[in-house]
């Protein structure tokens, strides 16, 4: 039996920026519901204000703190090591749901093994440590402030509010007490602008031709000929920023020299890292465009296989790779053991 007494349906109880724009509209002690789970034999979504500033959801029964702390400012409060499940995952990513045309969709992301922040094209890893977040999230105000000497009123820039969730209205001011304008600049500029594949790409360039040089050479690789920009050929000012670091390779493996196994998209890869061992076998560590690593081997036969490494691994060298995959000791040799 469905447990629908006390409770009333309310779909904007699934998205965070919906519970915000209505907050004023939830009724005091009225409990809101949406999306009945068989399996789960309950609400997925269900929703409780409990006085005028605060609002507690719970999604599969894992609580969400929504604290309105003035008139344009709430405080979101979230433990993410509650959601570490696939199901539970999906609902807390969805829940965190952005409008804005120009970025992602979501505020958060997940892949292997790591929770991560999403800035539009700024993508940063959330620690392990650090899974309890805490958001403050500020309503857009028509605030101005005062210059000199004309005493002129000039509205606050958009990028003092922070991060859009819903373009004009709702922003990610502070994440985790640091402001979002802080974050932002602290990452441009430790990389300039340029995201990690295209630094490891510039700074590996010549052993990245020479190796291309060799596989091609040896049949493993072929030119692509059939290449098409992603792109128009011109950009407008406005599509600059999110084209100018792209970039396609023009050699890619024979299908006919591919072993089973998990390969990247060899049209936007850099090679990180290279070694040998010592036998027979050249083996290669790419990165791709969203910072996942492969490690990848060339055998006597003259084919390739690759697997793909943990997200932990990005900066790790091949001979670190394979102490980790398998626990090897100091004493032992790396491809002796």
């Amino acid at each position: 039996m469905r447990k629908t007494l006390g409770y009333q349906k309310d779909e904007k109880i699934r998205y965070l920026k919906d519970i915000i724009s209505n907050f004023e509209k939830f009724e005091i002690g009225k409990k809101y519901c949406t999306i009945y789970n068989s399996h789960f034999r309950d609400y997925e979504y269900i929703l409780q204000k409990l006085n005028e500033n605060t609002i507690y959801a719970y999604i599969f029964h894992n609580k969400v703190e929504i604290i309105k702390k003035d008139e344009g400012k709430f405080e979101i409060a979230i433990n993410l090591n509650d959601y570490m499940t696939i199901a539970k995952m999906r609902r807390i990513i969805r829940f965190l749901h952005t409008e804005n045309d120009h970025f992602y969709s979501y505020l958060i992301g997940y892949s292997r093994g790591v929770w991560k922040l999403i800035l539009g094209n700024l993508v940063i890893p959330i620690r392990s440590n650090s899974r309890k977040i805490k958001l403050t999230i500020k309503r857009k105000t028509e605030e101005h402030y005062l210059t000199l000497p004309e005493l002129q009123k000039v509205l606050i820039p958009e990028r003092e509010y922070g991060f859009p969730l819903v373009s004009g209205e709702l922003y990610l001011y502070k994440f985790n007490n640091k402001k979002v304008e802080n974050i932002v600049k602290f990452y441009e500029k430790k990389y300039k602008g340029m995201p990690y594949l295209n630094r490891v790409k510039l700074q590996n360039r010549k052993i990245e031709y020479a190796f291309m040089k060799m596989l091609i050479k040896k049949g493993i690789f072929k030119y692509d000929y059939d290449i098409t920009p992603s792109t128009p050929m011109r950009l407008g000012n406005s599509a600059v920023k999110y084209n100018k670091w792209e970039f396609t390779n023009i050699a890619i493996p024979h299908l006919n020299r591919m072993r089973p196994g998990e390969f990247p998209n060899f049209w936007h890869v850099a090679i990180q890292d290279y070694d040998d061992d010592g036998v027979n076998q050249v083996l290669l560590k790419y990165v791709d465009n969203r910072n996942h690593t492969y490690l990848c081997g060339i055998d006597y036969g003259n084919s390739i296989w690759c697997m793909q490494l943990q997200g932990f691994m990005l900066k790790f060298r091949i001979k670190s790779v394979y102490k980790t995959l398998y626990q090897l000791d100091d004493k032992t040799k790396i491809f002796e053991f």
